[in-house]
């Protein structure tokens, strides 16, 4: 099962950061003769910067629709991880959650692609790719049971470590902690030719202390808030991979909405986007900080050489071939390629 491991990781840090049954949602829907129910699940605490984003984009939502729709907020995980908040929406349960890029991809599984490893390396890539295939993703997405509200683009997974590293041979042989959630992801390392153990990420402390593991990778805004560079005194400065989410809501419901105003929908998509855009800019800076803290606290932060960083991608280009097709969506994949190429050529 894909979950948040890393990116729930990221928000509850930096914050504290498949189809339905459509005749079980019509007997179950939350609705009244002029009033819409959403209850929406999110993972994160309701005092942390997202949980408050949320709380925003309710008041909003009853602003907007005049009290037509109201969103009841489930914060702090009490539905559950990304795998029981899917259960709790096929069966409308909830009506909406908060999923991240493994909790999108079970809905849709191409999603995967956009994370992979040394494919999009800097935000400003990151931006590009999804300015330009994001609404052909939202069309496929959306043609299911489900509708994506909004984006969230969390930022980029770094590798941290006890002893420096600046080459994938630095990394090879010693042990790296990973939640056994993040399937897919482990599965690159380890034809990389790296050595995964499988853990809780409440375990990975201890874990550290003992020595049974010595590096992770993570966003540095989760590393910083969980103090794990007590322990982990290296970072690599190359992005591995970076993570998104997004607010999901049941196609169901959403046309519930559209029923009750047929301006709704739009109004209400284009005031959570635009909230959703400022807290990824805060979050932007937010990662900025983690690492100034962290390197004012004796963090090391590892700049490799452009022929050591090539190194890098060298490596993944060897997986990359037993991946596509299976792990990854081979079109995406290609079409992302090439977006990148044109922009890395200045074009």
């Amino acid at each position: 099962m894909r979950k948040s491991s890393i990116v729930v990781m990221v928000c509850a840090a930096a914050f504290m950061l498949t189809a339905g049954n459509q005749a079980l949602f019509a007997q179950r829907g939350g609705r009244t003769a002029d009033t819409v129910v959403v209850r929406i699940a999110s993972p994160l605490p309701r005092e942390s910067a997202w949980g408050r984003t949320l709380d925003r984009i309710a008041a909003e939502w009853s602003k907007i629709t005049g009290g037509q729709v109201r969103l009841n907020v489930l914060h702090g995980g009490t539905e559950g991880g990304e795998t029981q908040m899917y259960r709790s929406l096929t069966s409308n349960t909830i009506q909406a959650a908060i999923f991240t890029t493994f909790g999108m991809s079970e809905i849709y599984p191409p999603l995967l692609t956009i994370s992979a490893p040394f494919l999009i390396r800097n935000q400003d890539e990151f931006n590009v790719v999804m300015d330009e295939i994001e609404s052909d993703i939202e069309t496929r997405f959306n043609a299911g049971n489900y509708f994506i509200v909004a984006w969230s683009r969390a930022g980029f997974v770094n590798i941290f470590s006890r002893e420096p590293v600046f080459t994938p041979d630095d990394l090879k042989g010693r042990r790296i902690a990973s939640n056994a959630e993040a399937a897919e992801m482990n599965v690159v390392f380890t034809r990389m030719g790296f050595s995964i153990v499988e853990a809780d990420y409440v375990d990975v402390g201890p874990m550290l202390a003992t020595g049974q593991v010595v590096a992770v990778y993570q966003n540095p805004a989760a590393v910083a808030a969980f103090q794990l560079h007590n322990h982990l005194r290296n970072m690599l400065s190359v992005n591995i991979a970076p993570v998104f989410g997004g607010i999901v809501i049941n196609q169901v419901t959403w046309r519930r909405i559209g029923e009750l105003n047929p301006n709704f929908q739009q109004q209400l998509v284009n005031r959570t986007r635009q909230i959703a855009a400022e807290l990824d800019q805060s979050m932007q800076k937010t990662v900025s900080d983690a690492i100034s803290v962290m390197v004012r606290d004796g963090l090391t932060v590892n700049r490799p050489s452009a022929a050591q960083e090539q190194l890098w991608f060298d490596e993944i280009e060897l997986v990359n071939p037993t991946l596509l097709g299976t792990t990854y969506d081979s079109q995406l994949y290609q079409r992302i390629a090439e977006i990148l190429a044109r922009h890395r050529a200045g074009r």
